[in-house]
């Protein structure tokens, strides 16, 4: 299944981190040379600019590219799913197998 997520996925975030880090990029440079140097109007208070959120919003777009998986579920998904596939199945697992050789077998498993 990753074969077929992977170079997709893969492809995706590469071209989102050049375009949204092409947008980034410009919106820091224009957010510089407006408040940092100068540029501003004399009458424009920061304080009620909405750019700074603005500088927040981008920055959280930014994130979503750069926190893409290249997977659509993570390791957490999969554990998941086997505990609440395998629950049911434990009070006849018990009624089988000892406890503390379920317990060392998992612990081999695990380790």
């Amino acid at each position: 299944m990753g074969r077929l997520f992977n170079p997709r996925l893969a492809a995706a975030k590469r071209a989102g981190l050049r375009e949204y880090g092409t947008l980034a990029q410009r919106y820091m440079c224009e957010f510089d040379h407006k408040w940092l140097r100068g540029g501003a109007p004399m009458d424009e208070l920061l304080i009620d600019s909405a750019d700074i959120q603005s500088v927040a919003d981008m920055g959280n777009t930014y994130s979503s590219v750069t926190d893409m998986r290249l997977t659509p579920f993570s390791m957490r998904t999969v554990l998941q799913l086997a505990v609440i596939t395998l629950l049911p199945i434990a009070p006849l697992l018990l009624t089988m197998i000892p406890l503390q050789a379920l317990l060392e077998r998992l612990l081999r498993i695990v380790l």
